[in-house]
């Protein structure tokens, strides 16, 4: 299903101010994310914030905070053994752990110690969607490597929704207007900011991203979404294959790799690096780099 939250059919101001509202939150889940402090960060009031956020988003800006505050918590409980259940309840925005484990249970019907212990939490059927997986052995999926990324400054469209629904058209209409600011040359990130193991399909969202040239200014007329892609170190492989695939490719990093590795996923966005003009549209085979951020166990 499509979602109502489509960046580049927005007016461009208030695709800006709403964006700008969501990645703060995504980067201070422990700070104040109060309704009449984000207003002033979006430069609305709060009744006109609230009405606007849910009638692009589809819930309101508190059930919003509540629930990525959650899901962020079920995937550190989850990627790093090393914190304690207090722990990611303090750096996740609740006060205490108490109060933590009683909405944790009420969100995912689990305590936040049976979802870290069990087999359970992530079930094969919710993984990925797609087509028979090609394991790493062959030529579709390259040997992993360890890479430290700069850190970019990057414009971007973004879409909510089922990946499987809406990640190929917004490609199909990004990449024009990509060209029509000269910026063809460039390569392009797609970046998946939802787990859809964990966050429910109509509300996983997709950011289609083309890297700046430093120094590169948007006309006075022209004020799309940007923001900084920060750098550091990160898993990279090679993917050739369907776009269908992409998502077990993910997986098998994930699920298979990562817990053999001797490194745990950090903060940050997982991310698709793409040559530029490419992914050239929803059907192609697509040729990408799969990067997740990550850091030494035990660090």
């Amino acid at each position: 299903m499509t979602s109502t939250l489509d960046s580049h059919a927005l007016v461009g101001s208030h695709a800006r101010r709403l964006n700008r509202v969501i990645d703060h939150v995504e980067a201070h889940l422990a700070d104040d994310l109060r309704l009449d402090h984000l207003a002033r960060l979006a430069a609305y009031s709060p009744f006109h914030l609230h009405r606007v956020f849910r009638a692009w988003t589809g819930e309101t800006l508190r059930d919003f905070v509540r629930r990525r505050r959650l899901e962020t918590a079920g995937i550190r409980l989850r990627y790093d053994p090393a914190l304690t259940v207090r722990e990611v309840a303090v750096t996740c925005g609740f006060a205490s752990a108490e109060t933590f484990a009683r909405a944790f249970r009420q969100h995912f019907g689990v305590t936040p110690s049976a979802w870290r212990q069990s087999a359970l939490q992530r079930p094969p059927q919710h993984r990925v969607t797609g087509g028979p997986y090609r394991d790493a052995a062959t030529p579709t999926l390259g040997n992993v490597t360890l890479q430290q990324l700069p850190q970019r400054e990057v414009l971007y469209w973004r879409v909510q929704g089922d990946y499987s629904d809406v990640v190929a058209p917004l490609w199909v209409r990004f990449r024009p207007w990509v060209h029509a600011l000269g910026l063809g040359d460039q390569p392009m990130l797609g970046m998946g900011l939802d787990d859809p193991a964990i966050a429910p399909p109509q509300h996983c969202r997709y950011d289609a991203c083309v890297v700046l040239p430093p120094g590169w200014q948007e006309s006075a007329q022209l004020r799309p979404s940007r923001k900084r892609v920060e750098g550091g170190w990160h898993a990279c492989v090679r993917f050739e294959g369907p776009r269908a695939d992409i998502g077990l490719a993910w997986s098998w990093l994930i699920d298979q790799w990562l817990p053999q590795s001797g490194f745990i996923a950090a903060s940050g966005p997982f991310f698709e690096t793409y040559a530029a003009g490419h992914p050239s549209d929803g059907n192609d085979d697509l040729v990408a780099e799969l990067c997740m951020p990550v850091l030494p166990l035990g660090r």
